[in-house]
């Protein structure tokens, strides 16, 4: 057991290891193949950082495998301006232009990777939440319209969904009064036309918004993931649980849960839930996080520490509409990531509960593995959009805030002085290190590797008490 345990972890680490290298070498290899279109000499590319393991001259350039893994550069002439004596050859002895287009090419290559692997993921199955009915609301647009709980949405205005997200989204994108949707029933296609109703709803920041609601629910009342350090798993619930009561409220789907925790008012909620097949009850004090919405005002949200439990199937479609819904889900990630971005910044979601680091990744990709090629193929994709978004992020020393240093040089028509760019570039060198450490100790946080090192401190300067 032990040594089938140490081969799995080898594999895992293994896997870990090639997806985090084809990242890094996706990325360089757009920074390297531009600079060699563009006339500038490369002097090294390298696969990581630290001793190095081998190394290869070839085409003028010196191709470097290193020890650690975490990272890579590709080595241009005269890429430091102290070091530039006006060869031709030379990063510095470019226009901004083209110095621009190198720069920008390697999360641009990065983005391009993850289309390619979305288009692979949809040709070989989407990994997407379910999208059968789990709950319908009587006398609402759906029920009106004959829908039934168990119906599988396949279609909305003629147009195929991929997933719970894709579903959301083409539903909130419908302007039409009536909605055509089409569902799977027995094995038998069927269609309804539902007219939407206009609905407020509070979101996660306390704000409310109008949505076009049609009364369904697609997320069941089963818990998915507990966090160890937050209320509910304290109280007792675990994963695979599911909750049938919430206070006096009844609960038929992971909206109701959302709703009576968010509306409750007492220090103490009561939770009923299934397990096993025996009904049990605990007591729970919901956890309450200040944040500010979208409007700098600051609110108050409820927490217990639980998330739905995943229910997936696989959309497979032909090549025209992967080409098209990998887009459409780059676009997604896309947006997804700034806007999650945005949120860290304006203090209105936890940072410390949405980045996530090496070790973070190293448990995705690990579990993504273990699901089959597509999982894996999409976290790859997600991975690589997120690199070329962090990148362009305008910050010495990332891709990003180069570009903001040549965006400043077009128009002042020169470039900031070389001490000038020194400071920038150690300001940004500095939020970077801060920045890596917090998400390192992010990701020991939710491992709870913080803790059982605290203890282990603990015991140690117990030693010493007399």
């Amino acid at each position: 057991m032990i040594i089938e345990q140490l081969i799995a972890n080898i594999k895992s680490v293994g896997i870990f290891a090639v997806v985090l290298s084809i990242l890094i070498v996706v990325h360089e290899w757009g920074h390297y193949i531009t600079a060699k279109r563009a006339g500038i000499g490369v002097e090294r590319f390298s696969l990581g950082f630290g001793p190095k393991l081998f190394s290869k001259v070839f085409n003028g350039t010196e191709f470097l495998l290193c020890l650690i893994p975490l990272g890579g550069y590709v080595k241009m002439m005269g890429d430091e301006r102290s070091e530039c004596t006006g060869d031709a050859k030379e990063f510095y002895s470019q226009p901004p232009g083209k110095r621009a287009l190198v720069i920008l090419n390697g999360p641009v290559v990065n983005f391009i990777f993850a289309y390619l692997c979305l288009v692979c993921v949809f040709l070989l199955g989407y990994p997407g939440g379910s999208t059968k009915i789990t709950k319908i609301e009587i006398n609402g647009p759906a029920h009106k319209a004959g829908l039934m709980v168990g119906d599988k949405i396949i279609e909305v205005d003629s147009t195929k969904v991929y997933g719970l997200n894709n579903l959301r989204t083409r539903l909130e994108g419908s302007t039409d009064k009536r909605i055509l949707i089409s569902v799977v029933r027995n094995e038998q296609k069927i269609d309804a036309y539902v007219e939407p109703t206009v609905t407020s709803e509070q979101n996660i920041l306390g704000e409310n918004r109008s949505v076009r609601d049609i009364g369904i629910s697609l997320m069941p009342n089963k818990i998915g993931d507990v966090r160890e350090d937050y209320p509910a798993y304290k109280a007792g619930l675990r994963e695979g649980d599911k909750i049938i009561q919430i206070d006096s409220n009844m609960i038929f789907d992971w909206e109701d849960i959302y709703n009576s925790i968010l509306k409750s008012t007492g220090e103490i909620i009561q939770v009923r839930f299934i397990r096993d097949e025996k009904e049990m009850t605990v007591e729970i004090g919901p956890k309450i996080e200040a944040m500010k919405n979208e409007s700098g005002e600051t609110v108050e949200r409820r927490i217990v520490g639980i998330s739905p439990l995943g229910e997936f199937d696989s959309f497979r479609f032909g090549l025209v509409n992967s080409v098209r819904f990998a887009f459409e889900e780059l676009v997604f990630i896309t947006v997804t990531t700034y806007k999650s971005i945005y949120y860290m910044i304006t203090g209105a979601i936890s940072a410390k509960e949405s980045v996530t680091g090496p070790v973070g990744i190293f448990y995705v990709i690990k579990e993504a593995a273990r699901m089959g090629l597509s999982h894996l193929l999409f976290i790859l994709g997600v991975i690589s959009a997120s690199l070329a978004i962090f990148n362009l992020l305008p910050v010495v020393p990332l891709d990003g805030g180069h570009l903001l240093f040549l965006g400043i040089e077009k128009v002042r028509g020169k470039p900031l002085s070389e001490k000038t760019d020194e400071i920038i570039a150690k300001v940004g060198f500095t939020l970077i290190i801060f920045l890596a450490l917090f998400v390192f100790y992010s990701d020991f946080s939710r491992q709870g590797w913080i803790e059982g090192i605290q203890k282990i401190f603990g015991k140690m300067l117990s030693l010493f008490k007399f």
